[in-house]
């Protein structure tokens, strides 16, 4: 290894087994989201004023770009990433066959990508498409070289080292993007934006994570990684379409402009609830791994996780819903009027989305990822029909049958888990009841004095609702799930100690 050993590895009981110790996903969580924070605040503050310049239409073109963009990027490396992360062998075996697999695979994704750019154009109808799918393919290349830092820490739990690469690319992402816009690029302004993302985290990756492996080639390593991996990556795909779905009937149905408008709603929940849910399975997954001989610890640790997860994303879910017009007038103008009542139905989504998000990370640590591509073949042959019908009235008809799915498959999901693992059905809902049984009593809340509020401006109603939504969960949580507030308050208060006993840096000391 090129360092010590991850937080959590497994040590030996009094038999001489390995016996998995517990991993510090809290704290590792912790650093991830302060990296996710500062990442995504960029971004949005990228995307808010952004939005000033740029009109709906052109965001509908960027995302058709990111449509095709995506594809190849889901499977760039084809589940090489997870494998190294899952995979028990010493890293020093692992590396170098992995290096070479992911290059070589980044490469030739990248080189597809750009070669058929203009077939995926002609297919959605938008020429301008070509040359802009073409510079985001080169981002696609540069990014595939950074798949083995990354996974290294990972597999370490060393999240805190993201930080550096993270933020300084979302910064560069959000500068360049927002002088171009205003210097007049247009859409291109979004693609040169993040061409010098994927430079700026590539290179900082390979500093942050202090690992050098060269190029070599093992052949049972191979065959180990690609045969965890290419199950990984059909969920990938599957994942990719059902994401997208929705995307590609707006956008071919509707129009860019109608996607435009979509694409911004979705934006606001993608943030600030599935992208939590990304932040915590990048962590989760990893741990989960580490305990994938033991699944009663692991089915406890999963649990744990799925908690704090639901008193996160199930608030922020109805207090989107209920805030969405104030949310929509703020962050975006009244150009983007028409968003909010797509994000209200986005954001409940979102919500039923998080509560199942975690199990596909189950499914992955105790070497079942076949599972999730089963079940994902399942809900994408279920949402086709739906959504494609639905675009053909209206993009808020898309949202409300991406809900009405989004419900079974989390049913699914569910009872699967329980059918593997010795998770139940009363478990689960206990994780999931305690902050919702908070979180409802808050929604309605919010309804009320939106009433009361209406005709302030919306930057002042939308801060109004956050103070009250925020006092009032806070509150009600501290009945329904007191644990969780006193497990948060005993954190805070620990930290402003810790801060408060550290002598300050004075200028004698420098």
């Amino acid at each position: 290894m090129t360092g010590s050993e991850p937080e959590g590895a497994r040590v030996p009981d009094a038999s001489g087994r390995p016996t998995p110790a517990a991993p510090s996903t809290a704290r590792q969580t912790a650093w991830n989201y302060l990296v996710f924070a500062l990442s995504k605040s960029s971004t949005l503050l990228m995307t808010i004023v952004v939005a000033r310049i740029l009109s709906p239409t052109e965001f509908g073109i960027f995302a058709l770009a990111i449509l095709v963009v995506n594809l190849f990027d889901y499977v760039k490396d084809l589940g090489v990433a997870s494998a190294l992360v899952q995979n028990r062998r010493d890293w020093r075996d692992l590396a170098p066959t992995g290096l070479t697999l992911s290059v070589l695979f980044g490469l030739f994704a990248s080189g597809l990508l750009a070669a058929t750019a203009g077939v995926a154009a002609r297919a959605l109808g938008e020429p301008e498409l070509t040359e802009l799918i073409r510079v985001l393919a080169v981002g696609l290349a540069i990014s595939a070289l950074s798949t083995i830092p990354a996974a290294w820490l990972r597999r370490s739990m060393n999240f805190s080292a993201r930080l550096m690469p993270e933020f300084a690319g979302a910064v560069a992402k959000t500068g360049l993007t927002i002088g171009l816009a205003a210097a007049g690029f247009g859409v291109w302004s979004l693609a040169y934006g993040q061409l010098a993302a994927s430079v700026i985290m590539t290179i900082l990756y390979w500093r942050v994570a202090r690992i050098r492996p060269g190029f070599a080639f093992n052949g049972p390593v191979c065959r180990e990684l690609v045969r965890f991996g290419l199950p990984v990556t059909a969920v990938t795909l599957l994942a990719y379409a059902i994401y997208n779905v929705d995307y590609l009937a707006v956008g071919e149905r509707l129009g860019a402009t109608e996607l435009g408008l979509y694409s911004m709603a979705y934006r606001i929940p993608e943030l600030l609830v599935l992208s939590l849910c990304v932040v915590i399975s990048e962590v989760l997954f990893s741990a989960l791994s580490g305990l994938q001989d033991d699944r009663d610890v692991l089915t406890r640790h999963y649990l744990q996780a799925l908690t704090v997860v639901a008193a996160l994303t199930i608030p922020i879910g109805i207090g989107l819903a209920v805030a969405a017009q104030p949310a929509v007038g703020t962050l975006y103008g009244s150009a983007y009027a028409e968003s909010a009542p797509i994000l209200s139905v986005l954001a409940i989504y979102a919500t039923v989305y998080s509560a199942s998000f975690h199990a596909g990370d189950v499914f992955k640590a105790i070497g079942r990822p076949g599972i999730l591509t089963a079940i994902n073949a399942g809900k994408l042959a279920v949402l086709v029909g739906p959504i494609w019908w639905a675009a053909g009235h209206s993009a808020l008809a898309v949202a409300v049958a991406l809900l009405s799915v989004e419900a079974l498959h989390f049913l699914v999901r569910m009872t699967v888990l329980c059918r593997l693992t010795s998770t139940s059905w009363l478990s689960i809902a206990g994780a999931l009841c305690r902050p919702a049984a908070a979180a409802v009593p808050m929604g309605l809340v919010l309804v009320g004095v939106s009433h009361v509020i209406d005709g302030l401006a919306d930057p002042l109603e939308l801060a109004v609702m956050v103070v009250v939504g925020l006092c009032v969960y806070v509150l009600i949580l501290r009945f329904t799930a007191a644990h969780l507030v006193k497990s948060a308050f005993e954190t805070v208060r620990a930290r402003i100690s810790r801060s408060a006993a550290t002598p300050a840096t004075t200028k004698e000391d420098l």
